[in-house]
Parts: structure tokens; sequence; C-alpha cells
């Protein structure tokens, strides 16, 4: 029973389990797929050893690698070549399928290890290849990311998240392969987080597998409140409410804003600002000579030390918002 109880927890957690063979490291990333951790600088070939199945011992199996023989038998080996994992399928004499097998490559990690799958960040101080934010507090993460580009073709493999902090969350990976959202089901937005996620990705392109860590996190360290949105503007005077994306209610929830007023032809980056003030306040009034110039609106968490939010910027003597 102890032994049932393990093996249900592996395949829930998917656990990696793995063997020594010579030089290389044979893991088992989750069912039916075998991962080859080697340094591919030095790496040339391995012998990979495949099982159709317990239940197949009297059976006569043949394998498959892709539409040629590769052997027979319910236990064989197979050779991995530098990057050229496979798809081994095993089937009966009469030609019926019985289970399959994926073998991927791995390069394991190194100070001089090459990343092939995801863009570094530009902005990022660190080793950052994944960024995640939250636009509320209610448990719901999003994670986004750059394909290099020759392999604009990977895709999720495996997402391992909470599997530390004993969270439970559900992820979707987003419709063009840039991102994931993933939401935590366990989310009470009122209650204090006691432990950090932790996120590894794991991307396959061909047969290459690479695995992306993120820094644990809270939700509080990743905030970063939606644009803000410009709802009335009369004369000099704007308004402004809570983005729809924040957690309520907003006494609970406080949003500082920042309103800043620079010359007509200047962003809202500018530094030379006629006007920079913060406010509590969704309400505005600018009290300037000039019947031309920018309005520049963003926000953050009144009661966390985040980032400010994108400008929101409205041209005055156009009358239209950005």
């Amino acid at each position: 029973m102890n032994m049932l109880l393990h093996h249900v927890l592996c395949l829930i957690l998917h656990v990696v389990s793995s063997s020594q063979y010579g030089t290389e490291t044979i893991e088992t990333l989750m069912p039916n797929v075998k991962v080859v951790k080697v340094e591919l600088r030095s790496f040339t070939e391995t012998q990979v050893p495949l099982l159709c199945g317990d239940s197949y011992q009297d059976t006569e199996v043949i394998w498959m690698k892709d539409s040629e023989r590769e052997g027979q038998g319910n236990q064989i080996q197979v050779k991995v070549e530098e990057m050229m994992g496979a798809n081994y399928s095993c089937h009966n004499a009469a030609g019926d399928y019985l289970n399959h097998t994926l073998v991927l490559v791995q390069d394991i990690p190194s100070p001089n290890r090459t990343r092939r799958v995801l863009e570094k960040s530009h902005d990022a101080d660190e080793d950052e290849y994944i960024r995640c934010l939250a636009k509320n507090y209610n448990g719901t993460f999003h994670c986004f990311w750059k394909k290099t580009t020759y392999r604009t073709s990977a895709v999720v493999a495996l997402v391992q998240v909470g599997q530390f902090s004993g969270r439970n969350f559900s992820c979707s990976v987003h419709s063009d392969g840039a991102g994931l959202t993933c939401e935590d089901l366990d989310s009470c937005s009122f209650a204090e987080e006691v432990s950090r996620i932790d996120l590894t990705i794991y991307f396959r392109s061909n047969y290459l597998l690479e695995d992306y860590t993120v820094t644990p996190f809270y939700i509080r360290e990743i905030v970063e409140t939606d644009k803000i949105h410009i709802t009335k503007v009369e004369g000099n005077t704007f308004q402004w409410g809570y983005p729809a994306t924040w957690s309520l209610p907003c006494s609970y929830y406080p949003l500082t804003f920042q309103v800043k007023v620079v010359h007509a032809r200047e962003s809202c980056d500018s530094e030379k600002q006629v006007l920079l003030k913060e406010t509590k306040e969704t309400k505005f009034t600018v009290t300037h000579s000039s019947k031309r110039y920018r309005f520049c609106l963003r926000a953050k968490d009144e009661l966390v030390d985040r980032p400010w939010c994108q400008w929101t910027d409205y041209d005055k003597k156009e009358n239209t918002p950005r």
C-alpha cells in the first residue's frame, strides 16, 4: 500500500527519477518521457533502456522508431547520439500499438552552458529568461518569455509550480506560446502568503529539452497594476477609476496615483515636467496657463513597494487619450 501511494505521489508531483549510465544521467521526466542529461559539448552517444510494459513480458513486442523497425522484445536498448532523441513505440506481432517512450536530450547545467530556446530578458539585472507578474492579489499570475530566432517552434513540455510550497495551481499556456497563466486554486486574497511560489518550465524543441527556473516569489512581489483609464475630462479636470483587474475592495487595496504634466511635445518620461504630484484621489484639476499640454497618469500599490504601472497620457489640445 505504501509503495502504491509513493507511485501515485510521484505521478501527481512529476517527481523525477534518474539512473546513471557512464557520464550521462537518464531521468524519467513524466510518464512515457525519458531525458538523457549530458554535457552536449563533449557528448557523442549513449544507450537508453526502454520497457514496453510489465504486462507485456510474455508478448512478442516489436519496437518502431518513426516508421522503421528498431528492435524486438519487451526491453531493449536504443542508441542516442548528440541531440538526436526520438519517439519509440512498441507493438504486438499483429502491429497493434501497446505503448511508447519519448526520448529527449538535455544539456546539464554548467557555467558555460549555451541556452538555445529562450532569450535572456534585455532589461533584467540577473540571469532572467522568464518574467512573471500579477495584476492583483487573487492568486493568479502571468509569465512571459521570448524564444530565440532558431527555436520559435519550441513548445512547453511541462510546468512544475508550487511543488515545494504545497500550493495547488492550475496553469495554461497562452495560445501564442509566449507565456502562461497560473491560478492558485486555494488562494484567498485577504490571507497573508506564508510560502513563496516555485516555478520551473520545461521547453521542448524537436528532441532538445531545456528547463528554466524562476526565482521563487510571493504574489505581492510581482504585483503591477494595469494602466489607468481616464474616464472623463471637463476643461482642465481629469477623472479616472481603479483598473477593472485590481483587487476589491479599494479601501483594503488602495492605490497611489502619480500625476504629471509636461509640455505637449514631451513624452511622459520626460524630466522636463511642469507639474509632478502624487494623490490618492481619482480626480485632479490642472492649473496650467498653457492651453496645450500633456497630462500623464500612473498608479501603484499604496501599501507595497512596487514599480509604477505604465503611463496613461492625454493630449489636452487634441483631447485624445493614449
